[in-house]
């Protein structure tokens, strides 16, 4: 497949048609160009609870996903179901499938929204003004359009999404989630969640690849706005099993945290 010029990538990571969704190529991850990457798998998930649930009155404060198998860029079809509904907490899950086989899950906790956010006394960094471009690594060849390069706008502090090491990064979702559809900021975050992964990036012994199996992002509150900073380490005390721990921040102060379980990388995934 030709790359596509910028002028002519998809205006949205998803479109709805004939009852089921269509990632575009904005969706595409780096480890197969034929494959979603996570963020847009999370998402989507998000997308899709925040449907069913429905309620303004309600936060969502805990999103798990489990990543199956690898999603393909292609139609799929969703299903939902509300666990609980209660005046002031619910239970949501949601998964997405291909010809009758589920390729990711989600589980939801949805909370009172919250009152008065207490500002954090501690100071925020600046969003630098370089957007950086992770398309230009000459040893990563990322898919164009793809997540990573093009769906999502990344201001580097520290750190880098393609070097291993720790990473200080702003981020923000470059791109509504689904065609026709202004994302929630709910929806902004989930999205951009399992870049936590990449900003705090470390390989195994033998420079073996680490690949994440879940997201799980925890919510203190709503982000302030589209802008949330990601501060990221792996740790690690085998070589085969990994966790890496994100913060999140926004111009607010502390917005919460994500954990994703980690593994060394198949060695049929393509990198």
């Amino acid at each position: 497949m030709a790359s596509l010029a910028p002028n002519e990538y998809p205006d949205a990571l998803f479109a709805l048609v004939d009852g089921e969704v269509k990632p575009t190529e904005l969706t595409r991850g780096p480890w197969s160009h034929g494959v979603m990457h996570g963020g847009p798998i999370c998402g989507l998930l998000a997308w899709i609870l925040e449907k069913k649930l429905n309620r303004e009155d309600l936060v969502c404060t805990r999103l798990t996903v489990e990543i199956l198998s690898g999603v393909p860029v292609e139609n799929l079809a969703a299903s939902s179901e509300v666990i609980k509904n209660g005046k002031q907490t619910a239970v949501v899950e949601a998964s997405i499938s291909r010809q009758g086989k589920m390729l990711a899950r989600a589980t939801s906790q949805w909370l009172a929204r919250p009152g008065e956010i207490v500002v954090n006394g501690e100071e925020v960094p600046d969003i630098p003004t370089v957007r950086a471009d992770p398309g230009s690594h000459p040893d990563i060849e990322y898919p164009r359009p793809g997540f990573n390069a093009d769906a999502v706008d990344l201001r580097i502090l520290s750190g880098s999404t393609e070097e291993p090491g720790p990473g200080l990064i702003w981020a923000r979702l470059d791109h509504p989630l689904v065609a026709g559809e202004s994302p929630s900021l709910f929806q902004q975050v989930a999205t951009l969640s399992d870049l936590g992964a990449a900003v705090g990036w470390e390989n195994a012994d033998d420079d073996q690849p680490l690949i994440n199996t879940d997201v799980t992002l925890q919510l203190l509150r709503e982000p302030q706005n589209e802008w949330v900073l990601f501060e990221s380490n792996v740790q690690r005390v085998t070589n085969n099993l990994a966790c890496c721990k994100t913060t999140l921040t926004d111009q607010a102060g502390l917005l919460g945290w994500v954990l994703q379980s980690q593994m060394v990388a198949p060695s049929n995934i393509q990198f």
